[in-house]
């Protein structure tokens, strides 16, 4: 071990100024790659969130409400629902995992529904787990759930197989919700 430092050492001392050279050009053509692949993502490809399109279709209001971290009193919970349901499903599809994809989300008189879709058979899955698990993923203090909460309407989760059209509800209740 001691002759390998020892070699090294030597190899570095008679070798500084190339070495550093190599290293100086490959941090300029690691810089200069990163730029090409930059001009490339903004000139040559789709901008996953085109903002021009987001204005045309959210009133710059809207979007203040939907992306507030607190609640606005002066707007509604049904009117907020109704603006977040549209503005999640504008994003939509959206993969999940390796089989989920989130197909959008509605509201309706009793209930706040996020719609999802399933490349397999939802035989495999264990629906008390999945309840579990987003149970343990809900912020009970966001402006989300307060809204749903106070509401009174359920949390729906629905997955849809995309071969058979079957579904199954996760069902969140509202006192599930502000207990969460």
């Amino acid at each position: 071990m001691k002759r390998v430092f020892l070699h090294s050492k030597r190899v570095i001392g008679n070798h500084w100024f190339i070495i550093c050279l190599a290293g100086a050009i490959s941090f300029v053509f690691g810089i200069g790659l990163f730029l090409i692949f930059l001009a490339y993502s903004l000139y040559f490809k789709a901008d996953p969130v085109d903002v021009n399109d987001l204005m045309d279709n959210f009133t710059e209001e809207e979007l203040n409400t939907v992306l507030a971290e607190t609640v606005d009193e002066s707007v509604s919970d049904e009117d907020y629902l109704q603006t977040l349901a549209k503005y999640q499903s504008y994003f939509c599809p959206k993969k999940i995992d390796r089989i989920t994809k989130w197909v959008g989300s509605d509201v309706n008189n009793d209930s706040y529904t996020m719609y999802y879709e399933l490349s397999k058979g939802y035989e495999t899955i264990d629906q008390d787990k999945l309840k579990q698990s987003i149970l343990s993923q809900i912020n009970k203090y966001s402006v989300q759930t307060t809204r749903v909460a106070r509401s009174h309407r359920n949390l729906v989760f629905r997955y849809t197989s995309r071969k058979s059209g079957e579904f199954f509800d996760i069902v969140v209740n509202n006192r599930e919700l502000m207990a969460a």
